[in-house]
């Protein structure tokens, strides 16, 4: 058992996370990660897949660098940091792990939550939660590190932050942190135990916020592209059709939609 934000967490069952660790407060997880990965390939270790789990982050950050805000006792904010296996597509595991986050929330709060491109949480028009991931390679061996934060307690007006929003505030209803993270990393280890990574982009636009048709406009190198949602490839890259035909973005922002 491993205590966390006054109850405890039950290992046991768990078949592809081996280690995990609950601290109070730290700068970021997956900054962390980074550091872990550092040491181990300049050590030649061998990584074992490890959770990182903080009870606040004073310098949690997002996609592209951007600040994330994870006040004590508010949220969930964990970074889950492995070897990934031969072949494994690596631009997949963000969506997936995002869509394996929707499910759980919204089957443990009964919260409406979608999925905006590439790997955001929303209730309607507010941000809930966030996936970052990042990766690493020497030699043959490549870690990633998949980070998440999770809005659960309070109201987004109390964490400052413009078109949030929380589960308490999405549901009325205050979930228990603990149960909520058991649930999450019971899920990731069932999928990373079995993954199915060619199914993932097609799960992922079944929960999409976006419709075939949706006119987007994405940003991308400081330029914008626009155009209508056509979906998802297999590397779950984006499918826009601007008018001059259909075009695939690897990596962005929707800036608009």
């Amino acid at each position: 058992m491993i205590a966390f934000a006054g109850g405890v967490l039950e290992p046991g069952k768990w078949r592809a996370l081996e280690n995990c660790v609950c601290l109070h407060a730290i700068r970021s997880s997956n900054g962390l990660a980074r550091d872990i990965m550092d040491v181990y390939f300049e050590e030649g270790l061998d990584p074992r897949p490890t959770v990182l789990v903080a009870d606040s982050q004073f310098g949690a950050y997002g996609r592209q660098g951007r600040r994330w805000e994870a006040p004590l006792g508010r949220g969930l904010y964990f970074t889950v940091l492995r070897a990934a296996a031969a072949g494994e597509p690596l631009s997949v595991v963000p969506i997936a792990v995002a869509r394996w986050t929707r499910a759980v929330l919204a089957e443990q709060t009964g919260a409406a939550i979608s999925l905006k491109w590439p790997n955001d949480l929303y209730v309607g028009r507010k941000k809930l939660a966030g996936v970052v991931a990042e990766s690493r390679t020497q030699g043959d061996d490549t870690w990633i590190a998949v980070g998440v934060g999770i809005n659960v307690l309070g109201t987004a007006t109390a964490l400052g932050v413009p078109d949030a929003t929380t589960l308490e505030e999405a549901t009325g209803r205050a979930p228990g942190l603990t149960p909520l993270l058991q649930a999450l990393l019971d899920r990731f280890d069932r999928e990373l135990a079995a993954p199915r990574w060619d199914e993932e982009a097609r799960e992922w636009e079944r929960f999409a916020a976006h419709r075939p048709g949706d006119r987007l406009t994405i940003r991308r190198d400081g330029e914008e592209i626009s155009g209508a949602y056509v979906g998802l490839d297999a590397s779950g890259f984006l499918r826009l059709d601007t008018g001059a035909g259909e075009t695939t973005i690897a990596a962005g922002e929707v800036a608009a939609w």
